[in-house]
């Protein structure tokens, strides 16, 4: 009876032994991860990166200032077959539609800036080219064209703008014109709008 009694008093050491050991494992690990899980010291901070090189400096402006004097605007909505033209030569809008011809009495040394626009219609082959005119000082072209193998009727816009060289004070004609290449029967010119302003530079 002694003897079962002492051993269930050594099993009770031994389990307590194992269970006292473990528990020290146990907060030996939490100890020893918090000692080496601690935040080191915070490194130096890294030299600044260089700054890019400056942009180079815009233009200035030009001095002095544009003033505009006058703005005349006219429109028509209707619309013009140009059959009855010849081809390769260049005619006035005014021709079929005063209100595409302008005149603009202006101060002296004024410029005149002046912007038409037209839808046209072709059917192929077919193509019209429209400028501008002030006096006899024409702009640049805008062409609108149609050719094989296209077919149908085509609607195609354009637009253009033109300004003048200093002009002498008194009236000044502005003329929309056009030229017609390949077939006049196949070309109608649509809504047009003509617009001119008097631009005086100081």
């Amino acid at each position: 009876m002694e003897r079962r009694e002492q051993n269930k008093f050594a099993w009770k050491l031994v389990i307590l032994a194992l269970v006292v050991g473990l528990l020290a494992g146990l907060m030996g690990g939490v100890i020893s991860a918090q000692i080496f899980a601690k935040t080191g010291p915070q490194g130096e901070q890294g030299p600044e990166g260089e700054q890019g090189p400056q942009g180079l400096q815009g233009i200035p402006g030009v001095d002095g200032t544009d003033s505009i004097l006058q703005i005349i605007q006219n429109s028509n909505d209707t619309q013009v077959a140009v059959s009855g033209y010849q081809e390769m030569q260049w005619y006035n809008m005014s021709d079929f539609d005063s209100s595409m011809e302008i005149t603009v009495n202006v101060q002296q040394d004024s410029k005149i800036f002046a912007q038409f626009s037209s839808t046209n219609q072709l059917e192929p082959p077919a193509s019209i080219w429209v400028r501008i005119a002030v006096d006899n000082d024409n702009s640049t072209v805008y062409k609108c064209s149609v050719g094989p193998p296209a077919s149908g009727t085509y609607t195609m816009t354009g637009h253009i703008e033109f300004l003048s060289s200093s002009l002498s004070s008194g009236p000044h004609t502005v003329n929309v014109q056009f030229w017609i290449e390949d077939e006049p029967l196949n070309v109608r010119i649509l809504d047009r709008t003509l617009t001119a302003l008097e631009i005086a530079s100081q």
